[in-house]
């Protein structure tokens, strides 16, 4: 681990203004890597290159030849690479989630706390997430049946709605102000005072293929995506809500199966701070994952929809009754899901609102 600290400072001081958050997400991905197998040189330039890809603005095999050029200090390595092709998805190459890491070691519907304490044995870096934080305002019948359960009894008080007047017990002490020949007043009127909780469980599939490693202005798309996620949670957590996270690349699993929220909200937000991005992608296998565990409605992605197979997304979308989905960049194919399935497209801010998806 020493000698590869080492080159990535060898990099950093011969690619003058090379993103140095980028090399050490590569450190990350390597020491993550290391767990599955050995990584042997060539590997290990191609983890640097497609850390480095998005931030270059180069496909991962041109920011290859870029690192390979910047080991040897060839000062004009920039001049020989082509920079005319966009960034594109990172490819079908195949790199462990997070969830592949953890679920070597407990079975896949371990609870977060017990999948917690596995990702701390294992050692891997962590970083802050920054919240936006919303409150939580919604309330009534939305698409995921948020239920509202009566907790107590309180007085009127102005511009309350009419629907939540307690009838029974107001009409009761309008009555007894009748017989004593007393006047009515707001006083008399009671309101139902609620506690809300959500009955069916939720579905986030998180995109960490290497592309979520792009900024979208200071930030990375998976740190801004952590963030919606931490904020998402504890609102589920308010409502009592039971959420599951899917980690896909080319492959999927599940970080964590459907868990209350308000239980395990400490470990589940600790648990992201964990996640990190490496690999190529293809949503097909989340989608897949999650229609083999029943999960029909009340599913959320959050990807750049860079997929290898756009047709047999497409296909496998129907099969689900709705998905929201959360672009982390304009994507037509994203907004065609979101319309098959009768779901809503959201484009990622550090601002949207997750939870408006289902009402």
């Amino acid at each position: 681990m020493n000698d590869l600290v080492e080159l990535i400072l060898t990099l950093s001081d011969c690619l003058d203004g090379v993103s140095l958050r980028s090399l050490i997400y590569a450190v990350a991905d390597v020491y993550a890597r290391s767990h599955l197998g050995e990584v042997d040189e060539n590997k290990l330039l191609e983890i640097i290159a497609q850390n480095l890809a998005g931030f270059l603005g180069v496909t991962p095999s041109e920011a290859k030849r870029i690192v390979e050029a910047g080991i040897l200090c060839a000062g004009t390595y920039a001049k020989e690479v082509s920079m005319s092709l966009p960034t594109g998805s990172i490819g079908d190459e195949k790199a462990p989630t997070l969830a592949h890491l953890v679920n070597k070691h407990v079975p896949v519907d371990a609870t977060p706390r017990v999948k917690l304490n596995v990702i701390k044995r294992l050692g891997l870096p962590a970083e802050a997430i920054e919240e936006f934080k919303n409150k939580i305002s919604a309330r009534g019948e939305g698409l995921i049946s948020v239920k509202s359960a009566v907790r107590g009894i309180k007085r009127y008080y102005p511009n309350a709605s009419i629907a939540d007047i307690d009838m029974i017990r107001t009409a009761t002490s309008i009555t007894r102000k009748s017989i004593q020949g007393k006047a009515i007043s707001d006083d008399d009127f009671y309101l139902h005072e609620y506690t809300y909780v959500i009955d069916k469980p939720v579905y986030v599939a998180l995109d960490v293929s290497g592309s979520m490693k792009e900024y979208m202005g200071r930030a990375t798309k998976l740190r801004v995506a952590k963030a919606v996620i931490a904020r998402y949670l504890r609102q589920m957590a308010s409502l009592r809500g039971s959420v599951s996270l899917v980690l896909f690349n080319v492959n999927a699993d599940f970080l964590w199966t459907p868990h209350p929220a308000h239980r395990y909200l400490r470990e589940m937000l600790e648990i992201l701070r964990y996640v990190y991005a490496m690999g190529g992608t293809e949503l097909a296998s989340a989608l897949e994952l999650l229609h083999y565990y029943g999960a029909r409605g009340d599913v959320v992605i959050i990807s750049d929809g860079r997929t290898s197979d756009s047709e047999k997304v497409l296909q496998l979308s129907r099969r689900f009754k709705r998905i929201h989905v959360v672009a982390t960049e304009k994507s037509q194919l994203l907004r065609q899901i979101a319309k098959i399935t009768g779901g809503k497209y959201r484009e990622l801010t550090l601002t949207v609102d997750l939870l408006s998806l289902h009402m």
